[in-house]
């Protein structure tokens, strides 16, 4: 038996349709009335329910609470009023108070209220589970059909609504000869018909689209058009009315559509197109890139579809992998060769997929051996081949410029530098920014992580971050092991955080157990920026963690070993005499690095303790980083919003 219904029932047809679905399904429901909203008419002898203010929330809830509403759904228009007319209780004024609704838009303030309405203990449905059946089908409903014209009209309306939906202020534009003549804002359809209504006969005409915002909270919202709707287009003197099929409401479409066939008016239900976009990742570094994109993409066009292969973050964003990200997350040239037989069966079970799946654009990130490889697979098979995160052509082997322009079709570069190798060779080539200046790295709280661990605020923090890769830890763990008992030997209440990945936790703790001094491990982003926040100084392996160190302003230094075969190749091949790319950005070692031979307990506990005891060398330190950063793209427009930009870009000019 489903449970009571709880309705909050604005104005228009829709409260009545549920409530009738309710009475002829025998479910028990519970209306809340809003005075000055909700059409007295709609309540019958009998029905539970109870008229409260708008503003009145505390009541509403406790109204529902004594119902065992546990339920509810948003039904109809409400009329946004000002904080003034509310009149807001203590619940609706500490909503609006922590949610910041008074620079939120509609959506906006949905969002947050279905959020603020579930921590209350409700559960949040949609109008369109409720009444599947009034869902806006695909194509045209009545004996009226649009001309060509008028569907290249319809198409202008769709992007211009989109924009406006983008941008939280409407679900609706008009359009006319090639013009757009309105677009919805905050006052509603209603009122852009009636502007349309009232203007001059030159200006009458066109059509009416209605679409889902990009990214919309659609339990509480959804376009939605009516008999109303209708007749208010038919007395402004437009030709039609289109709306979004599947994420729409079409309320009573026989009625809809024998009100259109009377006034010669046509209403479709047009597809918005779902890009589908195949997105590959194979590190931590990448999964977080990946995820990052999918987010920026969701947010521009919510029916933006992604499969292919990546880590958990891009799988929090809806990806469901191949197979495990984690099975191309190698390092090193011994470390990969036991593992060929394996990478080739991956590579070509995801040339297949790829081209199963027929997507509009391949995005891959990184992971040059694996992602190349797929990619010049697929060179020349109608798909547009998109890489994220340009090979470090700058630092060895420049000569791979030219091999990768050869397959490619567009490149998207982390530094500054980078465009011009790949532009020379005939690849479009745009630099993005780095992704770590988009992270969260510098948001921590640090005094907050002390009390948190029962850290001494006083007490000497060191940061021990030994890799992202099994065989990073493997190799550097010990050597930072003995760092630290050399280390406190003169930092005598020195205090240990290890943040680690989550796929790690088991190993590196496991390995720390039998040190003779205590370290905590954390998990997860936000505990691993807290404790970057709280660090006094921190010992990294060479990756993208000292960037976040330098985002986060905790002075380090970078250590790092591998195998001596790779080492020696990487010698002869390598170009560059840093490895941190904040000193590779400043041309000089701000950032003290210990490779190879260098990574030494003794020499990595001097370091340490300089940075530890002389602050004006902490500072010099942190001033260098934050100098590069600012050329890596601190201060600009996010790099996944620029990646996401330059896909929708790729998009548009596919559809030409």
């Amino acid at each position: 038996m489903l449970p009571k219904l709880g309705i909050l029932a604005g104005s228009g047809e829709l409260p009545a349709r549920i409530i009738r679905s309710c009475r002829e399904s025998g479910r028990d429901f519970f209306v809340i009335a809003f005075e000055g909203q909700t059409d007295p008419a709609l309540l019958s002898d009998g029905d539970e329910h109870a008229w409260v203010r708008l503003g009145a929330a505390g009541t509403t809830l406790k109204h529902l609470n004594d119902a065992s509403v546990k339920e509810l759904v948003m039904a109809g228009a409400i009329k946004r009023p000002g904080l003034t007319d509310l009149r807001p209780d203590l619940w609706a004024t500490r909503f609006f108070a922590t949610s910041g609704a008074a620079s939120l838009g509609d959506d906006g303030l949905l969002k947050a209220l279905v959020k603020a309405l579930e921590g209350e203990g409700f559960s949040v449905t949609g109008v369109d589970q409720l009444l599947p059946d009034i869902l806006a089908p695909v194509g045209v409903y009545g004996s009226v059909s649009p001309s060509d014209a008028l569907r290249a009209d319809i198409s202008l309306a769709r992007e211009a609504a989109l924009s406006v939906g983008a941008q939280d202020k409407g679900q609706g534009a008009i359009a006319f000869q090639g013009k757009v003549l309105a677009v919805e804002d905050e006052l509603g359809t209603d009122v852009m018909i009636a502007r349309i209504a009232i203007s001059s006969d030159e200006m009458k005409g066109g059509v009416l689209v209605k679409v889902c915002k990009p990214g919309q909270e659609t339990r509480a919202d959804l376009p939605t058009i009516g008999v109303s709707t209708i007749d208010a287009a038919a007395k402004a003197g437009l030709n039609g009315v289109a709306v979004q099929a599947g994420k729409a409401l079409v309320v009573d479409l026989p009625a809809v559509v024998a009100a259109a066939d009377a006034n010669g008016l046509f209403v479709i239900g047009i597809e918005i197109e779902s890009p589908l976009i195949y997105i590959i990742a194979g590190e931590a570094s990448g999964d977080i890139l990946g995820a990052r994109v999918m987010a920026r993409m969701k947010e521009q066009n919510t029916d933006t579809r992604f499969v292919g292969v990546g880590g958990p973050k891009m799988i929090e964003q809806g990806l469901h992998s191949l197979f495990p990200m984690e099975e191309l997350s190698l390092m090193g040239i011994t470390e990969i060769i036991p593992h060929i037989p394996k990478l080739l069966k991956r590579i070509k079970q995801t040339v297949a997929d790829v081209l199963k799946q027929g997507p509009d654009v391949l995005l891959t990130i990184d992971a040059p051996g694996f992602c190349f490889r797929v990619s010049r697979k697929l060179k020349g098979k109608g798909i547009k081949l998109v890489h994220y995160v340009a090979p470090t052509v700058w630092a060895w082997k420049p000569g791979r410029a030219k091999k990768v322009a050869g397959f490619l079709d567009h490149l998207l570069t982390l530094l500054p530098f980078e465009p011009p190798y790949f532009e020379k060779e005939g690849l479009p080539t745009i630099f993005v920014g780095h992704s770590v200046v988009e992270g969260e790295a510098d948001k921590g709280h640090g005094e907050s992580f002390r009390k948190r661990h029962n850290i001494d605020i006083h007490a000497p923090l060191m940061v021990m971050l030994p890799g992202s890769r099994r065989g990073e830890v493997q190799k550097l763990l010990g050597i930072f092991c003995q760092t630290a008992i050399q280390l406190a030997r003169t930092h005598s209440d020195l205090q240990i955080v290890i943040p680690v990945l989550g796929t790690l936790s088991e190993t590196i703790r496991r390995e720390i157990g039998p040190w003779p001094l205590k370290a905590l491990v954390v998990e997860g982003d936000r505990e691993k920026f807290d404790a970057f926040a709280a660090g006094d100084v921190a010992l990294a392996a060479s990756g993208t963690v000292a960037l976040e160190l330098a985002m986060a302003g905790t002075p380090n230094i970078i250590a790092y070993r591998v195998n001596p075969v790779t080492a020696w190749l990487v010698r002869r091949l390598l170009k560059i005499p840093y490895a941190n790319l904040i000193n590779i950005v400043l041309g000089r070692e701000a950032i003290p690095e210990f490779l190879q031979e260098k990574c030494q307990p003794d020499l990595l506990a001097q370091s340490l303790a300089e940075l530890l005891d002389d602050e004006n060398a902490a500072i010099k330190q942190i001033e260098a980083a934050n100098e590069a950063l600012t050329q890596l793209g601190r201060g600009g427009a996010s790099p996944s919003g620029r990646v996401a930009d330059v896909l929708f870009s790729i998009l548009k000019e596919i559809k030409k």
